[in-house]
């Protein structure tokens, strides 16, 4: 969450401010059970972009925009859900929804790459980021690299010995237990550093009206990437614990926690790939883990922060990757491939759409164009 809040452009304690109150209202308005809705790096970075455009990054001017633009989103998201537009769901086939999860999960692992390898990472699509880490491979720490692989290994032989045991919280401990003894920031380890204190005050951003009306088609790209993100892992979780969600009442919990994230001083969320894989890993049945996220994570925020400033990045990382790596649709792509050639092209072009264009929404609606040409 810190990293997607430095996506985002925000401080890194600005997560401790959107976060819980993002994981409340969801789980108050949403129908998904399994569904965690905190911090996405596609909208974050959609929120970076659209936010530059008025602001220098850094500056208090940008933070105050940024809020407004979550308020905005969910203002959009909420209507969207009152006027019953989730029908707009429809265009996203399984398919389509297959395709673009399939990509988004690509996606957010390379991007965890560099931190495992020790190498500044660029901006870019997904092959701009892989040929820039090939051609740095020379350029690799090995102290960060060794971090970033006994942690995936940890997490991996937890998985797969001790199943009823937190693998990422463990991982968690080993990072900062190496990171103190050794004392791996000295050594050139990147670690995440000293975190503000913050507690979340609700404040209604000082813009303009003609800023407000500007940020309007900002907030429909964030609004229909973010519902997209997020309705695809919530019908698989319905499918695979036979319950039925809502389209409407997902935006209209989309939009609830966008304007509950905003009035905080937080930035635009989304659903959460790789956390919703870990929270369906680790058990969750209702959103009750959800409403205990939130007050872990205020209370984490007020008094804890202190803890994560020894802890590796490729820690970070590697925990990353092993929550998302349950959304690579690899068996799902070859029973489309065997059953239905057209569906398999229209996943397959989704795919690489998302991996190859640097916005996730012009992906999505290159395959849906493609989806209503079939």
């Amino acid at each position: 969450g810190m990293a997607y809040a430095e996506l985002a452009g925000m401080p890194p304690e600005a997560a401790f401010l959107a976060a819980p109150i993002g994981l409340l209202l969801y789980a108050i308005f949403g129908s998904s059970r399994q569904l965690v809705l905190a911090v996405s790096s596609a909208v974050a970075v959609m929120s970076a972009s659209i936010v530059s455009g008025f602001a220098v990054q850094g500056s208090a001017e940008f933070v105050t925009i940024t809020s407004a633009l979550a308020i905005l989103v969910g203002v959009v998201a909420i209507i969207f859900g009152l006027l019953r537009l989730g029908l707009i769901a429809r265009f996203f086939s399984e398919s389509i929804m297959t395709g673009f999860i399939f990509g988004l999960a690509i996606v957010i692992v390379m991007k965890q790459m560099p931190k495992i390898f020790g190498i500044e990472a660029i901006d870019g699509n997904f092959w701009q980021r892989l040929i820039d880490l090939v051609q740095n491979l020379s350029e690799t720490h090995v102290l960060t690299l060794f971090v970033g692989i006994s942690s995936l290994l940890i997490m991996l032989l937890v998985e797969r010995y001790l199943e009823r045991v937190p693998a990422a919280l463990i991982a968690l401990f080993y990072g900062i237990l190496i990171s103190v003894i050794f004392g791996l920031d000295a050594k050139g380890v990147h670690v995440v550093g000293e975190i503000p204190r913050s507690f979340p005050i609700p404040a209604w951003p000082s813009i303009s009206f003609r800023q407000w009306l500007l940020l309007i088609p900002g907030a429909i790209g964030i609004t229909l990437v973010a519902f997209a993100e997020a309705i695809g892992p919530a019908r698989d979780f319905a499918s695979k614990y036979k319950y039925s969600i809502d389209e409407n009442q997902e935006l209209v919990g989309l939009g609830s926690a966008n304007f509950g994230a905003g009035l905080f001083q937080g930035f635009s969320i989304g659903s959460s790939l790789s956390k919703s894989a870990a929270n369906d890993a680790a058990g969750a049945k209702t959103q009750m883990s959800s409403i205990v996220a939130a007050g872990i994570t205020l209370l984490v925020g007020l008094f804890l922060t202190w803890l994560f400033a020894p802890l590796p990045e490729a820690t970070l990382a590697a925990i990353v990757i092993v929550a998302i790596s349950g959304m690579f649709k690899v068996p799902e792509m070859r029973r489309l491939y065997r059953l239905n050639r057209p569906e398999f092209w229209l996943a397959a072009i989704t795919f690489i759409g998302v991996l190859t264009l640097h916005e996730a929404l012009v992906a999505l609606l290159l395959g849906v164009v493609l989806a209503l040409g079939v």
